[in-house]
C-alpha cells in the first residue's frame, strides 16, 4: 500500500470549502459586528466558486485515501446539490440573523462546515469514512439546532437531536460491526463482492437491521424520526432549512450507497424491509401533520412522509427509483428554500410560526403568498410543479418492481398532504388578515423568490432534461 495514494484533485472542492469555512472564522473575530453580513455574502461568493471548480474538474473521477474517498457523477451531483442548498442557507441566515441574541459570524462558519460535512459523505467509499463524516456533520448540527441558546425550544431541540442521535450513532456502529464480522471488509465494492451469492445469516441479517436504523435518523424516518418536529420548530429557521433539504439528501446519499453498491448483491434479502419502513414513514408522518398549528412543526411532519416517498426509492432497487430520488431531492431543494425563505420574510416581520398567524398574507404580500402557495404544494405533489413529477417517477419505480400496495399507500397519503397544506393556504388566500400593513420584501429578496418560484415551474413543466441527467447518473450505482 502507497502511502502517497493521495489525489489532491480528487477533493480539490472539499479543501476549498475547508479554507472559506475557516477564512469566515477568522475573519469574524477581527470584523465589527456591524459587518458580519459580508461573512454570509462571501460564503455565498466561495460556495458559487467551488461549484465552478466541481463543474471544470467533472471529468476527473476515481478513487483515493485507500480507497476511503470516491469521486464519480453521483457524488458531483450531490455536491453541487449540497453547495446549491448552503448558498440559500447562507443567504436565509443572513436575513435572520437580527433575530438571534449574541448573534457571532462563526453561525455562518459552522454552515460551510455542514456543508463541507455533507460533501464527504457524498464520497464516501468506506464505512469508516462515512461514519467519521457522519459524525462531523451531527456535531455541527446539534450546535446549530440550539444556537439561540437563550430560547428554550432551542436548547430543548438540541438535546433531543442530541440524544437521539448519540442513540442512533450506536446502532450504526453495531451494524458496521456485525458487517464487518460478516465479511472481513469496510469497503462497499469489496462488501458486495464477498455477499454475492452468499445466504443472508442470522449475523448479517442483524448488522443489516441495525445499519439501516441507524441510518433511519439522518432522514428522519420511522424508526428514528421522534426528534424531527421539536428540533424542526426550536432551532432557527435557516437551520430548519438546513436539516429539511441538506441532512435529508445527506442520509439518502448514503443510503444509496450503502444499499446499492455494499449491499445491492443480496438486494432480494432487504427490499421488503426497506418497503415496510417506507410504508409506516408515509402514513405516520403525512397523518400526524394534520393537526399541526405551527408552520415548522407541520413541515416536520411532511418533511417525514417525504423521507416515505424517498425511500420508495431505496426499495425499487433500480437506477429508476435512484434516479427519482435524487429527481426528488432537487425538486425539494428549491420548494424548502423558497418556503423557509417567505417563512424567514414573514418571521422577521410579524414575529410568528404559528400557522393562524398567515390569514390574510396574500393581501399584505401577493408574492410571499404565491411563494408558499408553489412552495407547499409542490411538497404535496400537485401538478404542474417539480414535486409532482418527482412523487410520479418514485411511484412508478415501486410499480415497475411489483410493489403496487406501497404505491397506492404513496397516493393515499399524496391525497392527505394536500388536505393539510390547502388548510394553510386557505388561511393565506381566504381568511382576512389581522393587520392590513403590507409586509416589506426588499429588491433583492423578491429577485430570489421569482427565481425560485420559476425553478420549481420548470422542473414542473419541463422536467425531461434534469430527468434525463439523473437518470444517467443513476447508472453508476448498479455498475457491476
Amino acid at each position: 500500500m502507497d502511502i502517497m495514494d493521495v489525489n489532491l484533485k480528487l477533493f480539490l472542492p472539499e479543501l476549498f470549502v475547508t479554507f472559506l469555512a475557516f477564512a469566515v472564522m477568522i475573519a469574524d473575530l477581527v470584523m465589527p459586528s456591524g459587518q458580519r453580513k459580508g461573512l454570509a455574502r462571501f460564503g455565498i461568493i466561495g460556495s458559487i466558486v467551488t461549484i465552478n471548480i466541481i463543474a471544470i474538474n467533472a471529468d476527473i473521477k476515481g478513487t483515493t485515501l485507500f480507497g476511503l474517498f470516491i469521486q464519480d457523477s453521483v457524488s458531483i451531483f450531490f455536491k453541487i446539490l449540497f453547495l446549491l442548498t448552503g448558498i440559500f442557507i447562507l443567504y436565509m441566515a443572513q436575513e435572520y440573523e437580527e433575530k438571534i441574541k449574541n448573534f457571532k459570524g462563526e453561525f455562518h462558519g459552522l454552515i460551510l462546515l455542514a456543508v463541507l460535512a455533507m460533501m464527504f459523505l457524498a464520497s464516501s467509499n468506506d464505512f469508516i469514512s462515512l461514519y467519521v463524516s457522519l459524525e462531523f456533520l451531527a456535531i455541527i448540527l446539534y450546535i446549530l439546532a440550539c444556537y439561540t441558546r437563550d430560547e428554550s425550544l432551542s436548547v430543548e431541540a438540541g438535546l433531543k437531536y442530541f440524544v437521539t442521535g448519540a442513540l442512533a450513532s450506536g446502532f450504526l456502529l453495531y451494524g458496521m460491526a456485525y458487517l464487518y464480522g460478516a465479511t472481513g471488509s469496510t469497503e462497499f465494492s469489496s462488501i458486495s463482492s464477498i455477499l454475492r451469492g452468499k445466504d443472508v445469516n442470522g449475523f448479517l441479517a442483524i448488522g443489516l437491521i441495525f445499519l439501516v436504523v441507524g441510518l433511519t435518523f439522518k432522514i428522519a424516518s420511522i424508526p428514528f424520526h421522534v426528534w424531527a418536529p421539536d428540533v424542526y420548530q426550536g432551532a432557527p429557521t435557516p437551520v430548519t432549512a438546513l436539516l429539511a433539504a441538506g441532512s435529508k439528501a445527506a442520509g439518502f446519499v448514503i443510503l444509496m450507497r450503502v444499499m446499492f453498491t455494499a449491499l445491492g448483491s443480496i438486494m432480494q434479502h432487504w427490499i421488503l424491509f426497506m418497503a415496510v419502513i417506507s410504508a409506516l414513514t408515509l402514513l405516520f408522518g403525512n397523518l400526524a401533520a394534520m393537526p399541526q398549528k405551527n408552520i415548522k412543526r407541520m413541515i416536520a411532519y411532511a418533511g417525514i412522509g417525504s423521507a416515505g416517498y424517498l425511500l420508495m426509492g431505496i426499495a425499487a432497487g433500480s437506477a429508476l427509483g435512484s434516479g427519482a430520488i435524487m429527481f426528488y431531492l432537487l425538486t425539494y431543494l428549491f420548494a424548502v428554500a423558497g418556503t423557509f425563505l417567505a417563512i424567514v420574510i414573514f418571521y422577521n416581520s410579524e414575529g410568528s410560526d404559528g400557522i393562524d398567524a398567515y390569514a390574510g398574507l396574500s393581501r399584505r404580500s401577493p408574492l410571499l403568498a404565491a411563494t408558499l402557495f408553489i412552495g407547499l404544494l409542490s411538497f404535496a405533489g400537485i401538478p404542474p410543479l417539480g414535486g409532482f413529477i418527482a412523487k410520479l417517477y418514485l411511484i412508478a419505480s415501486v410499480v415497475k418492481e411489483g410493489l403496487i400496495w406501497l404505491a397506492v399507500i404513496g397516493v393515499l397519503m399524496a391525497i392527505v398532504s394536500m388536505y393539510y397544506f390547502l388548510l394553510v393556504i386557505k388561511r393565506i388566500y381566504l381568511r382576512e388578515p389581522k393587520v392590513d400593513t403590507k409586509i416589506k420584501i426588499g429588491a433583492v429578496n423578491t429577485a430570489l423568490l421569482y427565481s425560485i418560484n420559476i425553478a420549481t415551474l420548470v422542473l414542473g413543466i419541463y422536467p425531461g432534461p434534469f430527468t434525463d441527467w439523473v437518470m444517467g447518473i443513476a447508472k453508476v450505482l448498479f455498475l457491476k
